[in-house]
């Protein structure tokens, strides 16, 4: 992609099945036709095609940036989280403000993009451009502010505090057609049941 500003041109696709992490670029076409975040994550949606059952490891989780996400404009510091939504059986976006969009652009992402079932639970931890697995069984069944805080600490050694956390609770891992996905403890993607998608 030729430099249009804004973009780090860095997409990390996790298949949870395989627990394999890809990277990807951006079309050039599709960053200049869908700009960023809602746009790009519901292309990214769209081409998984109609027939995907949004509970099923075809479905895909997008959380994208914004090319202006993490910089001082007003509003830029939300992120969107697309996928196709449970409640609904048609493509939903669901947003949220806090640090977690900011944070991910300034670890070198635009988006990452969730595909697949995890035999075993797990979490994403990203840092510097780069997405590792971690298993996430010690937490699995806690509620959010409790799985937020063990997180925070256990990889405050890593990151210092300057980390946000995006989960689910147990109305997420019990595929809750509304469930949400709350970051850094108060701010929720109320939106469509995306939490019953990331559970």
């Amino acid at each position: 992609m030729t430099d249009l500003g804004g973009f780090h041109d860095h997409i990390g696709r996790v298949d949870l099945s395989s627990e394999e992490v890809s990277y990807e670029g951006i079309d050039e076409e599709d960053a200049r036709k869908y700009i960023g975040a809602r746009g790009l994550g519901v292309k990214y949606v769209f081409d998984q095609g109609p027939d995907v059952d949004p509970l099923g490891p075809d479905n895909l989780l997008a959380f994208m940036n914004g090319p202006l996400t993490g910089t001082q404009v007003t509003m830029s510091g939300r992120i969107a989280i697309c996928t196709k939504s449970p409640l609904t059986n048609t493509v939903t976006d669901s947003h949220h403000g806090g640090w977690s969009g900011a944070r991910l652009k300034w670890a070198g992402f635009d988006g990452l993009l969730f595909e697949g079932e995890a035999e075993d639970p797990v979490y994403a931890y990203v840092e510097d451009g780069e997405v590792e697995l971690r298993d996430a069984s010690h937490i699995w069944g806690w509620g959010v502010h409790d799985t937020v805080e063990e997180l925070e600490d256990e990889c405050d050694g890593e990151f210092g505090k300057n980390l946000s956390v995006m989960t689910t609770g147990p109305a997420g891992e019990n595929e809750v057609r509304y469930a949400c996905i709350v970051n850094e403890d108060d701010r929720a993607s109320g939106r469509g049941g995306t939490g019953a998608v990331m559970g």
